[in-house]
């Protein structure tokens, strides 16, 4: 098993997780780097290598005692615990607290595992994982098998999950109307910014254009992008997502005709959250939907996105519901 990947140990009464095993890689290449810089400086000036030898040990031992970082299933205390550098407890959470394991798909690729809290289901979770690229990675398909089950196990014997299909009346996200259920969508942004892009470039396409100045390649760019891009905003404002209880079809319909699509109720699968985050801020949650489906055609259907755990939950619940509606006409 590779150092880099999940690395686990099961016992009778407890199961041991360390998902930082890329911080040992981490440090091997700082390690090589400052011995490197230090027997550099050593010729060229002995002296002032003590503080420098100082600085780049405190860089270098966080990686290294990171990677021995591990979270804990102990089924006598039932308790969670996450231990930084293997040995200072930061998290202990009692099991009837904890939610369930979920995948979460990062951009611009690949996933890893979290278990979240009942309380914060779809937050920032805790990581039990390393970083995957591909679901066929043996490790992760391992950590599937092996270790996400008796997790759930674990809790379960604790504290059961209920039942989260149960139905809604008044819905929060959703207009009804002969049995079809409409996503809402705020329009008067996206139709300002096109309005606006539109505005600038056919400005730019008369004589009176601010950037007179440019070549024929510049000219373009200014045109045609804020024309293309204030078609999409407004496009984008009358873009409907539709789930017909009466033909169990759920429908994506642009005024354009670009992204149509159509999936069955009985196709859909489950849920899938993917994290967005801008130089390390968050910024957003994607929630998409999965279906089975035949042939290349793409199984996954993007619904809105969200910023906080409990929109996220409320929206997931809204749509089971009308699913679920959809199956006792």
């Amino acid at each position: 098993m590779s150092i880099s990947k999940t690395q686990w140990k099961i016992e009778s009464d407890r199961i041991t997780i360390r998902p930082r095993g890329i911080l040992f890689i981490l440090a091997s290449v700082l390690a090589v780097i400052f011995i490197g810089l230090f027997l550099l400086g050593q010729k060229e000036n002995a002296g002032y290598m003590r503080p420098l030898v100082v600085i780049m040990a405190l860089v270098w031992l966080p990686f290294l005692l990171g990677g021995f970082t591990c979270v804990i299933f102990d089924r006598n205390a039932g308790r969670m615990k996450q231990m930084l550098f293997g040995f200072l407890p930061v998290r202990n959470v009692p099991f009837e607290k904890l939610y369930q394991v979920n995948m979460i798909t990062q951009r611009p690729g690949g996933f890893n595992f979290r278990i979240f809290t009942r309380a914060n289901k779809y937050g920032r979770g805790t990581i039990i994982s390393s970083h995957y690229s591909k679901d066929t990675d043996p490790n992760a398909v391992a950590f599937i098998n092996e270790v996400i089950p008796l997790i759930h196990q674990y809790l379960d014997a604790v504290a059961p999950l209920e039942s989260e299909n149960t139905a809604i009346t008044d819905y929060e996200y959703f207009t009804e109307g002969d049995g079809i259920y409409t996503l809402k969508v705020k329009k008067a942004g996206l139709v300002v910014f096109g309005i606006l892009s539109l505005a600038i470039g056919i400005h730019e396409c008369t004589p009176d254009a601010w950037m007179y100045y440019l070549n024929i390649v510049g000219k373009l760019l200014v045109t045609i992008f804020p024309i293309a891009l204030g078609v999409v905003f407004i496009a984008a404002a009358y873009t409907r997502l539709t789930f017909n209880i009466g033909t169990r079809i759920i429908e994506r319909k642009s005024p354009i005709g670009i992204g149509n699509r159509q999936f069955s109720f009985d196709s859909f699968v489950n849920f899938e959250t993917v994290r967005k985050t801008y130089n390390g801020v968050y910024t957003g949650t994607d929630i998409n939907m999965f279906f089975e489906t035949t042939g290349k055609k793409s199984n996954v259907l993007r619904v809105s996105t969200f910023r906080s755990a409990q929109q996220i939950e409320r929206f997931m619940r809204e749509i089971r519901s009308i699913i679920n509606t959809g199956k006792r006409l």
